[in-house]
């Protein structure tokens, strides 16, 4: 009886695979875009609007320039505040805009200038570290600065050796 079940389902295991490669096979690209002149005409003001919006970007970009990339604070304890600010001055032409500044832990938090920066401007990101005790050895955290500049993203980063607090 177990050998008969087996052989049944084998074989439609099979015939399962068989229909389908069957339906693969005929099945055939098909298109429901035909080309006309018409609908090449709208492509073309719609690449052409795309341009004009991208040459508006570039226009409207600036740059810039970060004192530093990276922050090692060194052997700190944790379960305390330790700070530090990576000052950045505008390079380009036109005013520079911090969109938005993320990290990659709620451990750090980021505080920064929301207004547009004048050419030629300085400013800064103030960035707070507090390592929980849970964060003991190397820690490394990314600050992500989203600007008006190309490319749109800069990725700073701090680091330290935390060691766990001493019990009193």
């Amino acid at each position: 009886m177990i050998n008969t079940m087996n052989k049944f389902f084998v074989l439609s295991l099979m015939y399962l695979a068989l229909a389908c490669a069957e339906k693969a096979q005929k099945s055939e690209f098909k298109s429901s875009i035909v080309a006309t002149e018409e609908n090449e005409e709208q492509l073309k003001q719609s690449l052409s609007s795309v341009e004009k919006e991208e040459q508006e970007r570039l226009k409207n970009r600036s740059e810039v320039q970060f004192d530093r990339i990276v922050h090692d604070y060194g052997n700190i304890v944790a379960d305390a505040d330790y700070k530090t600010v990576f000052e950045f001055q505008n390079t380009g032409k036109k005013p520079l805009l911090v969109f938005d500044v993320k990290t990659s832990c709620g451990c750090t938090v980021p505080m920064w200038n929301k207004n547009p920066i004048l050419p030629g401007a300085k400013d800064n990101i103030e960035v707070t570290f507090h390592p929980k005790e849970n964060q003991i050895g190397l820690e490394e955290k990314t600050v992500t600065v989203m600007t008006n500049t190309d490319p749109g993203i800069t990725v700073l980063q701090i680091k330290a050796n935390v060691s766990a607090r001493k019990k009193s």
